[in-house]
């Protein structure tokens, strides 16, 4: 009995051991892999912003497709606290910049690739300062500039991830009490979205309460 139970403690200690030592192989790649991400979006975006007009017009294609494509990617590359530490994350003293002057000010990409871009990472979002403040204005701008895409984009989507869209797109500080008229015109072209939409906007609204 006494040597069953040693070798149960030998394989726990085994099991344990091999556990940890995967989670810091797994925490090292990932902060290595988001070091290099970090790194590839300063490059593009100073080649972006300082080439000539058609260089320029190849780099910003580049930062755009290196731009997170997720709300996590985005907040663990732009967000303002995000490590143990409270830390801010690496490219947050560049978020203006890259969020505010480049991204958000893209033109030369095809409107339904930005599109499903921004709709990505914002379904899974929640409001912040800084960063993903930048990130939601920019949104709100697209959105109420094409709803009609965004409605074409949102069908093929899950309920949960339609309704995740609009909660991330109302959540802020200060929402506004009513949405806005061209955010109305999307129960005549999609019924199921525009309910989505309002439910969004009424839990927010509970929220601030």
């Amino acid at each position: 009995m006494k040597a069953v139970k040693f070798f149960i403690v030998i394989f726990l200690s085994i099991h344990f051991s091999t556990h940890a030592q995967s989670s810091k192989v797994s925490n090292r790649y990932s902060n290595d892999s988001l070091n290099a991400k970090a790194n590839q979006l300063k490059r593009l975006y100073k080649l972006a912003t300082s080439s000539s007009t058609g260089v320029s017009n190849i780099y910003k294609r580049q930062f755009f497709d290196a731009f997170p494509n997720t709300f996590k990617q985005l907040d663990e590359l732009y967000g303002d606290n995000n490590d143990i530490n409270n830390k801010p994350s690496l490219l947050n003293n560049q978020a203006e910049d890259h969020i505010i002057h480049l991204f958000n000010e893209l033109t030369t990409i095809n409107d339904t690739l930005y599109y499903k871009k921004i709709i990505s990472i914002a379904k899974n979002g929640h409001w912040d300062a800084d960063a993903i403040n930048f990130f939601q204005h920019g949104l709100e701008q697209k959105v109420l500039k094409k709803p009609i895409l965004v409605v074409y984009i949102l069908k093929n989507m899950s309920d949960d991830n339609i309704y995740g869209f609009w909660h991330f797109y109302f959540d802020q500080p200060y929402p506004d009490k009513q949405v806005v008229e061209p955010l109305q015109k999307i129960k005549s072209i999609n019924n199921k979205i525009y309910d989505l939409m309002i439910k969004a906007h009424n839990e927010i609204l509970k929220q601030d309460k």
